[in-house]
This record gives structure tokens, sequence and C-alpha cells, in this order.
């Protein structure tokens, strides 16, 4: 199985758990859907970059035979969706925006 579509797997499961996780922990003022949908938006794009900077960082390092160990993978993973995860957590804890009065 191609490296990519593990990581693509991974990514799908991780936003099918956080359907819950968003309920659970958004900001009561928030509606769910609007919750879910910026924990979506700041994980994927989080993840995104944090995966495109790695692995420059590794291939600059000459250092790309890391990600064929196991722990090697495991640790590149968890490199790229903590924090991901963390920001989107971060910005869903966060209070709705008020809007200014008419």
């Amino acid at each position: 199985m191609d490296n990519q579509f593990i990581g693509i797997l991974l990514w799908i499961a991780l936003m099918l758990l956080a359907i819950p996780y968003v309920r659970h922990a958004r900001h009561p003022r928030t509606k769910p859907l609007a919750a879910y949908m910026v924990f979506f938006v700041l994980f994927s794009v989080g993840a995104v970059v944090m995966y495109s900077v790695l692995l420059m960082l590794l291939d600059w390092a000459d250092a790309l035979d890391y990600l064929h160990r196991p722990l090697g993978a495991v640790i590149f993973l968890a490199l790229v969706f903590i924090p991901a995860f963390l920001l989107g957590r971060w910005q869903l804890k966060k209070p709705p925006r008020q809007r200014p009065p008419p």
C-alpha cells in the first residue's frame, strides 16, 4: 500500500473520529456544524503544512529513509497530526465572534 494512501486513510479516520469530539469540546455558543467546519479546516490545513515542511526538511537532510521504518513513520505522522489537532482544538474552544449591533 502506498504511504500517501495510508496518510489519507488516517486523515479520513481522524476526521470521522472528530465528529463526536467536536460536539463535546466546542464552545457552548458555537453551532455544531460551524465548530466542526472550523476544526476540519484548521486541522486539514495544519496537517498539510506540517506534512510539506517536514518532508522538505527530511529531503534537505537526506533523511527520507527514516520514513521506511515503522518508528520513523509513526514519529513523522505524530509530528504532522498532533500540532494540527492542537491548532484545531485551540480555535474550537474560542467563543464565536459577536455580530455588531445594526
